[in-house]
């Protein structure tokens, strides 16, 4: 059976959060705020890869697709080039993964009614990757930004030392 352009990316989409959760659930119990320092750089800790993937994927898939967007109260500590909050000034972890189960079962719902033709049409604010502006690059960025932070979850599994294979 053909699947639409819309199916693909979806499934892609959920692809990728699988690859997300799956590193997250080894890392269950661990201390979400823990900062590892390598050569004298920091990485980032669990909890600002979750809330950096949510407030990402509101921007993103909804935001920059014409979708409702979710008002999430911290989402400027979280944004592209951010320095990472102490763990004090944070919210609560619960907190941040309400929010990214939230945002994502909205993108998906709104992405879903997307055609294939709304896909090659602009984003809502001109935003551009690839030096292409459509809704269907964004949503492609959107895939490649979540994987590339799920590989950072599977290093801090590692320094954790966690086995997830």
């Amino acid at each position: 059976m053909h699947k639409t352009q819309t199916q693909t990316l979806l499934e892609t989409l959920e692809l990728s959060r699988d690859l997300t959760k799956f590193y997250l659930s080894h890392l269950k119990g661990k201390d979400e705020h823990k900062v590892f320092e390598i050569d004298g750089k920091k990485l980032n800790s669990i909890s600002w890869l979750i809330a950096h993937i949510t407030v990402s994927e509101n921007w993103l898939l909804l935001v920059c697709t014409g979708g409702e967007k979710v008002a999430i109260p911290w989402a400027r500590q979280y944004g592209l080039g951010s320095i990472p909050p102490n763990k004090e000034d944070a919210p609560a972890f619960e907190e941040i993964l309400t929010y990214f189960k939230e945002v994502h079962q909205k993108a998906t719902e709104h992405i879903s009614k997307l055609t294939d033709e709304e896909l090659a049409k602009p984003t809502t604010n001109g935003t551009t990757f690839g030096g292409e502006d459509s809704i269907g690059a964004i949503i492609k960025h959107a895939i490649r930004h979540e994987c590339t932070h799920a590989g950072h979850l599977g290093w801090l599994c590692k320094l954790f030392d966690v086995k997830t294979i």
